[in-house]
């Protein structure tokens, strides 16, 4: 089960900070972060092509992602919703809602609108396009673009920021948030004005299991995935990733593992941009 933890204008001169965790099967074949090759992305149905770059994880099945960002800016992030392995297959991949929405120049808020959200399995999706960072999950046909605070983000809802600048942490629904994001969410707020890339790396190893799980969510075999980092033979933390987005530049530091934690391969770059990206 995936983790997404973000700051998001926490500081003034971090207009992002965001520490996330890729859960998925061993065998599901994917490419490190890197610099895609086929970079003017062939349009599709919410996106012109375009020659701007994009950074990030690829899925060698579906060839979507995850998360990546955009030469220019943009971050996209999804994370699939837990519900029944069984149930018919999706006509679309949701790793193509990141990769069309990075190949893309629309505004997030419009982009987002023009999601045929019965084409996919369930999902939760992030865009930013540089002024605003929005929300949407097909599942519950929100779409919201955030206000200024910290977020942990799992395989349900995005519940309301656990802080925010000057105001005092909100109640946070128990169906709404997993212990993990909970936990993980409190600890950026902490250290997100200035983290480096390594630190975020570092908090989302963290071997936290959470005492209790709420009571009032469907816990099948989530309750085993309750961890920030699993460890695992066949299923377990694929990748960890942290990205930076300053006022003139973006870190993006991604880093592998295998079987049981295994550290793998370390990817990364740093794109300045010349100008303020808000």
């Amino acid at each position: 089960m995936c983790l997404i933890l973000f700051a998001y204008r926490w500081h003034r001169e971090r207009p992002l900070v965001l520490a996330a965790n890729r859960d998925e099967f061993y065998a599901r074949p994917a490419r490190a972060a890197h610099w895609w090759e086929d970079a003017q992305t062939p349009p599709g149905p919410n996106a012109p092509a375009r020659a701007h770059g994009i950074f990030g994880g690829r899925d060698r099945q579906a060839h979507g992602t995850w998360l990546a960002v955009s030469r220019d800016g943009r971050v996209a992030a999804v994370t699939n919703w837990t519900e029944d392995r069984n149930a018919p297959r999706s006509p679309q991949s949701r790793g193509d809602l990141p990769r069309l929405f990075l190949a893309g120049s629309r505004p997030a808020r419009d982009f987002v609108a023009s999601i045929e959200g019965d084409r996919y399995a369930g999902f939760n999706f992030l865009a930013y396009d540089g002024r605003e960072l929005v929300y949407t999950s097909n599942r519950t046909g929100e779409v919201r673009a955030l206000d200024a605070g910290v977020y942990g983000l799992t395989n349900t809802r995005l519940g309301p920021p656990h802080a925010a600048p000057r105001d005092a942490e909100p109640h946070i629904p128990a169906y709404q948030q997993w212990p993990k994001a909970v936990f993980g969410a409190a600890a950026l707020a902490g250290i997100a004005a200035k983290a480096t890339t390594a630190e975020l790396i570092h908090l989302l190893g963290q071997p936290h299991l959470p005492l209790e799980t709420p009571p009032d969510r469907e816990l099948a075999p989530e309750r085993s995935y309750s961890p920030c980092f699993i460890h695992g033979s066949d299923y377990g933390t694929r990748a960890s990733t942290a990205i930076i987005l300053a006022r003139e530049s973006l870190e993006f530091v991604e880093r592998q593992y295998g079987p049981f934690g295994k550290p793998g391969e370390r990817s990364a770059t740093t794109i300045k941009f010349g100008r303020d990206p808000r």
